[in-house]
């Protein structure tokens, strides 16, 4: 069956269209079929479907690229990502030596326990995107169920390559501003500045 799961990893094997000598392509419409891809409207049906497709999903975790994580045991951890690379690593490399910071280059979605550990271990968390939106910040939030507060979006928005100064200089701003309301408010625990 085209949505049956064999193997029970919530990946049902694929069949290639053309690959039968007779029946090579057939249509299927969205979760309204049962494990054969033939239509149904019974809900025990449905509910199989969903609970395959959150096997699928779990599954797909173990198989994506584990996150690259750096670490120094700091309170202050940075997330970066994609064509932010080189230029987040050379930030990092020049504010490491006045600040302990742990980094972690997300590689893919969804996201492993890695991620959720990384977050969960420090007290902030800087996230580098290059993005108006902070769409990996919502992915992360909505996904792994994270204070959206906890976590501090850099945000290059201006059309060109994002550069190590325009980090170190975010990043600087955002922890002065952090140690100002650590002084004031006494709002986060000690050891970040």
């Amino acid at each position: 069956g085209r949505y049956l799961d064999v193997d029970g990893d919530g990946i049902p094997y694929r069949t290639i269209p053309g690959a039968h000598p007779e029946k090579g392509a057939y249509f299927t419409r969205g979760s309204s079929h049962d494990e054969y891809a033939a239509y149904t409207e019974d809900g025990e049906v449905y509910a199989r479907g969903m609970q395959r497709l959150l096997r699928k999903w779990n599954t797909t975790k173990t198989l994506v690229p584990a996150a690259e994580i750096s670490s120094q045991g700091a309170d202050i951890g940075v997330i970066y990502f994609g064509t932010s690379d080189y230029s987040s690593q050379e930030a990092l490399d020049r504010l490491r030596v006045n600040q302990a910071m742990d980094a972690m280059r997300i590689k893919a979605f969804p996201f492993g326990p890695e991620v959720d550990a990384f977050i969960a271990d420090h007290a902030v968390v800087f996230l580098i995107e290059q993005n108006r939106d902070a769409q990996m910040k919502t992915l992360l939030v909505n996904e792994l169920a994270i204070d959206p507060n906890k976590i501090i979006s850099v945000l290059n928005i201006d059309g060109m390559p994002i550069t190590a100064e325009f980090l170190v200089n975010e990043i600087h701003s955002h922890l002065d501003s952090l140690d100002t309301n650590r002084t004031d408010n006494q709002h986060l625990s000690g050891g970040l500045i």
